[in-house]
C-alpha cells in the first residue's frame, strides 16, 4: 500500500492459493492450488507461522523458514474458476429432442431483470445448438438451435414477478412445427413474496411457428445454467447461471397435450411412455446428488453448493421442517455467486515430514511482488499427543468468515462501530473481485439471499497471519489466534494443535490425549459434535480454558461428503442481520434446527461458564477483580497480581483486554453453580451493545454506559476427577499477552492457570456442589 500526498492506492492481490485440507498429520499428503494473472515461476517455502500483527508496539511479523523438500521453484498460471451453482446430469445423448420436446418445472426468479439466465437446458452457446429455457429482460424464453447457425425463439408476453411460483411448460412439436411457452401462476397464502390478495397479470401462453429440429448439442442437461460449449476433457463450463428456485423439472420426448400439462401445472406428472427423467430435489437433500424418479435413471449432481430443503412451490408453512413434510421441500435454490470449491488443478503436493512438529504452518508462495501464505494446522502424529497442551484451531469459525465483502452500504454502517474503517489491500481487492472469492456466511448474494454454505477450497484472503480487521484496525480470527501461539512459544510451553475439523472426526478421544485444550480467541461455530466433545472431556477430568469470546454461538453442521463445506443457518433470532428466510431454519447437511445454541438448550455458559452478552467495536476496557478472586481456592489463579490492579489494561487489540465481543457469567442459562466470579470487565463505551438476544424487547439504555449486563466476566469451576474450566470471555484477551514483553497481569494470569493445569496434581475444590 503506497501513501501519495492526497490519497492512498491500494495493490491489487494478483496472486492467490488454498489448499484441500485444513490440516493434516505425518505421512498424509496436503495439496495446494494457486492461481497467477500472468504466467510465470514462483518460488515456494515452507514456514513455521509464530506471530501476525506487525503493530510495531508488538513482537512484530514472525515466522520461521522450515527445511522442506516441498521449497523451491514452481510454475504458475492463471487458473479458471466456475462460479455459480447449477444442476448437472448425464443423458448419455436421450434428451437431444429433435422428435420432439416437453420441458415443466416450477420457477420462482429471485432477479428476474437481472441478466440473461437459463433455467433448464442442454445447449452449447458457441453453436446455438440444442434446446434452452431461461429468463431476458425479465421474460421467459425458449429458443431451439439446429447447430448450422439457425435458431427458433419465443418469448413470453408477461414479465416475471419476483419471488413469485409458476409453472413454466415448453412444448416443441415438430409435426406441426410449432414452439409454445406456458406460464402460470401458482402462488398460494405462504409462497411466495405476495399473498392472494394482490392480482397478478402474469399467465401467459405464447405459440410462434418452428421449422427447425434442435441438434444434439454433446452437453449435459443442466439444470440452472447454459453450457458455453461442448464438453471437452470431461468438464462443461456453464454460464447464465439462474437466479431463483427450480422445484419438480422433468422432460419428455414428445409434445405433450394440454390435459398433461395442465396436470403438470398442478404438482400431477403423468404417466407418459415419452417421459426421459423428472427429478424429485427432496430426497438427498444431504448430498450433491439429485434424483430422477423415472425408469431412465438420469441422476445428477449439483455444483458449487446451491441451497438445498428449501421451500418449494406448494409450500403452506403447516410445516417446518423439511424431513416431515418433504413434499413441500422439492426446490432448490440456485445462485450465481455461489462457490464449493475452485477447483483448480494443485500445482504441489506436499506430504507432512514424520520429523514436522505440530504447530502453525503456510506454504508462503512469492511471484514478483506478490506474496501469499496458505495457512496449514500440522497434527501430530495419529493417534498421539506430543504435548500436554492441545490449541485448538477455530477452523468453522475462519470458514464462517472467509472472505466477508465490503458492501456499498459502507458509509451507512461506518458510524456503528464507532470509529472509521481501516481499509487494506485485501478488503478493496474483496469488493472489487467480489466473484473470485466466494461468499461468507455474512454475505449476501447477488439476488440478496443469506449465504449458508462457506468453503475451505478457495483463496481466503482473509485468513491470512497479517490480516487487521477493517472495523477495528487490529488482528482478528486467524491473525488473532497467533498471539497465543506466540505467547506459548515466549515462555517455553509446548503444544500441540487440532483444528474444529478434527475433532468433528475424532471427538472427545482427540481432547482426551491432552492434560489441557485452549481455545482461540473467536471459537463462535460450533457443532454438536464439537460440544458433545468438550462436555465429555471436561466431565471425565479434562481442563480447559476458554481465551476468546462470543465462543460457541450458532449451531453448524459439515456437509456429509463434502467437509470442507461448513452450513449455518441464522433462524430468527441472535446478534446478526442475516435471519433465516420462513419455513428454511433446518440445515440440509445435517437435519438439524439451527439458530443460537442456547435455544435449543446447550447454551456455551453450561459448557465454558459464560456466553455472549455484549459486543462492540470502538476500543476495549479492563478488567476488576470482585470478592470470589480472593478465595483460598482459587488465589494461585492471580499470584503475582495485586487485587487493586486493573487487568488488561492495554494490548494489541483496541488498548484493552476486555472488548469487541464479550461474555457473561449466567446462571439461568447453565453456568455450573459452584462457578467462581473472579472479574468482571468495566468502563466499556456507549458503543458497547447488548447482545439481541439478551433482550426480551427493544428498549433504550443497552450500552456500555448504562447496562451492567454489557460486560465481560473471568470465571473458574472445577469438574469431576480433577477437571477443571477457566474462562475469560473476551475476543480481545490474547492481544494483550505480549505488552511489556509479555510481563503483565494478562500473561501472569493465562501462565498461572496453564501451568497449574498442565501439573496432574488435583485442583483444590472449589465448593460443593449442594442445591
Amino acid at each position: 500500500m503506497n501513501e501519495h500526498a492526497n490519497h492512498v492506492e491500494f495493490q491489487h492481490i494478483g496472486l492467490r492459493g488454498y489448499s484441500d485440507r485444513p490440516s493434516a498429520a505425518p505421512g498424509e499428503t496436503v495439496r495446494f492450488h494457486l492461481s497467477a494473472e500472468e504466467a510465470g515461476t514462483c518460488r515456494v517455502d515452507l514456514v513455521r507461522l509464530i506471530h501476525g500483527d506487525t503493530n510495531p508496539a508488538g513482537p512484530g511479523f514472525r515466522e520461521e523458514v522450515i527445511d522442506c523438500p516441498v521449497n523451491g521453484h514452481y510454475p504458475i498460471a492463471p487458473q479458471r474458476t466456475q462460479f455459480g451453482s447449477y444442476a448437472e446430469i448425464d443423458d448419455h445423448g436421450t434428451a437431444v429432442g429433435s422428435a420432439g420436446l416437453t420441458l415443466h418445472a416450477f420457477i420462482n426468479a429471485s432477479l428476474p431483470h437481472h441478466s440473461q439466465q437459463a433455467i433448464l437446458s442442454r445447449w452449447a452457446a458457441d453453436r446455438s445448438c440444442g434446446w434452452t429455457l431461461g429468463i431476458e429482460q425479465g421474460r421467459l424464453t425458449a429458443r431451439l438451435g439446429d447447430g448450422a447457425g439457425v435458431t427458433a425463439k419465443i418469448v413470453s408476453d408477461r414479465a416475471l414477478f419476483a419471488g413469485v411460483w409458476y409453472s413454466v411448460t415448453v412444448v416443441f412439436d415438430p409435426d406441426s412445427a410449432t414452439l409454445r411457452l406456458t406460464q402460470r401462476c401458482v402462488l398460494n397464502r405462504v409462497n411466495s413474496v405476495f399473498g392472494p390478495v394482490v392480482p397478478l397479470d402474469s399467465d401467459s401462453t405464447v405459440e410462434a411457428p418452428c421449422h427447425i429440429r434442435p441438434a444434439d448439442a454433446c452437453t449435459p442437461v443442466l439444470i440452472g445454467g447454459n453450457a458455453e460449449s461442448a464438453t471437452l476433457s470431461g468438464r462443461t463450463w456453464v454460464t447464465d447461471i439462474f437466479n431463483g428456485k427450480v422445484d419438480s423439472p422433468s422432460l419428455y420426448g414428445r409434445a405433450l397435450p394440454e390435459v398433461a400439462i395442465t396436470a403438470l401445472s398442478g404438482g400431477n406428472v403423468p404417466t407418459d411412455p415419452s417421459a426421459l427423467a423428472a427429478w424429485d430435489f427432496s430426497a438427498c437433500s444431504h448430498s450433491d446428488e439429485i434424483r430422477d424418479v423415472t425408469d431412465h435413471g438420469l441422476h445428477g449432481r449439483c455444483i458449487n453448493q446451491p441451497e438445498r430443503a428449501v421451500t418449494g412451490w406448494n409450500w403452506d408453512s403447516s410445516e417446518e421442517n423439511f424431513r416431515h413434510a418433504p413434499h413441500q421441500y422439492g426446490a432448490i435454490h440456485f445462485h450465481e455467486d455461489s462457490l464449493d470449491d475452485c477447483r483448480w488443478i494443485p500445482n504441489i503436493e506436499l506430504t507432512i515430514p514424520h520429523s514436522l512438529p505440530s504447530d502453525c504452518y503456510a506454504l508462503r508462495v512469492r511471484c514478483r511482488d506478490a506474496v501469499d501464505h496458505i495457512p496449514l494446522f500440522v497434527l501430530p502424529p495419529k493417534g498421539t499427543a506430543t504435548a500436554d497442551i492441545l490449541f485448538l484451531i477455530p477452523t468453522c469459525t475462519y470458514l464462517a468468515y472467509a472472505n466477508w465483502q465490503i458492501k456499498p452500504a459502507l458509509p451507512a454502517r461506518q458510524g456503528a462501530p464507532g470509529r472509521t474503517y481501516v481499509l487494506h489491500d485485501f478488503d478493496v481487492e474483496l469488493n472489487i473481485h467480489t466473484r473470485d472469492y466466494g461468499l461468507s456466511l455474512y454475505d449476501t448474494y447477488a439476488d440478496g439471499r443469506i449465504v449458508k454454505y462457506s468453503s475451505w477450497r478457495r483463496p481466503i484472503v482473509n485468513m491470512r497471519p497479517m490480516h487487521r480487521h477493517r472495523e477495528f484496525a487490529a488482528p482478528w480470527g486467524f491473525s488473532a489466534d497467533l498471539y497465543l501461539v506466540d505467547w506459548l512459544n515466549a515462555e517455553g510451553l509446548g503444544f500441540d494443535v487440532a483444528t474444529d475439523h478434527d475433532l468433528i472426526e475424532q471427538g472427545a478421544e482427540l481432547l482426551s490425549r491432552y492434560r489441557v485444550v485452549i481455545t482461540g480467541t473467536h471459537p463462535e461455530y460450533y457443532t454438536s459434535s464439537m460440544i458433545d466433545a468438550w462436555e465429555d472431556y471436561l466431565a471425565n477430568g479434562g481442563r480447559g480454558m476458554y481465551l476468546g469470546g462470543n465462543g460457541m454461538y450458532w449451531v453448524s453442521s459439515l456437509h456429509p461428503e463434502k467437509p470442507w463445506v461448513v452450513e449455518v443457518r441464522k433462524g430468527e433470532s441472535g446478534t446478526t442481520r442475516n435471519r433465516t428466510t420462513p419455513g428454511e431454519n433446518y440445515h440440509s447437511t445435517s437435519g438439524e434446527r439451527g439458530g443460537l445454541w442456547r435455544y435449543r438448550n446447550r447454551a456455551p455458559q453450561k459448557v465454558w461458564g459464560t456466553g455472549h452478552s455484549a459486543f462492540g467495536f470502538d476500543s476495549c476496557s479492563y478488567y476488576v477483580q470482585l470478592p470470589d478472586a480472593r478465595e483460598p481456592s482459587v488465589e494461585w489463579i492471580f499470584e503475582g497480581v495485586d487485587p487493586t490492579e486493573r487487568i488488561g489494561d492495554f494490548g494489541l487489540i483496541g488498548a484493552g483486554a476486555a472488548g469487541f465481543e464479550v461474555d457473561k457469567y449466567d446462571l439461568k442459562l447453565g453456568t455450573p453453580p459452584h462457578t467462581m466470579l473472579l472479574a468482571s470487565s468495566t468502563a466499556h463505551t456507549r458503543n458497547y451493545l447488548l447482545a439481541t438476544e439478551e433482550m426480551s424487547v427493544a428498549r433504550p439504555a443497552i450500552h456500555g454506559v448504562e447496562h451492567p449486563s454489557v460486560r465481560g466476566d473471568i470465571t473458574y469451576f472445577t469438574t469431576a476427577h480433577g477437571g477443571g474450566m477457566f474462562s475469560t470471555s473476551s475476543i480481545a484477551w490474547c492481544g494483550s499477552l505480549s505488552s511489556n514483553r509479555y510481563d503483565n497481569n494478562v500473561a501472569r494470569i493465562t501462565g498461572n492457570v496453564l501451568r497449574r493445569f498442565v501439573d496432574p496434581a488435583p485442583l483444590p475444590d472449589v465448593v460443593p456442589l449442594q442445591p
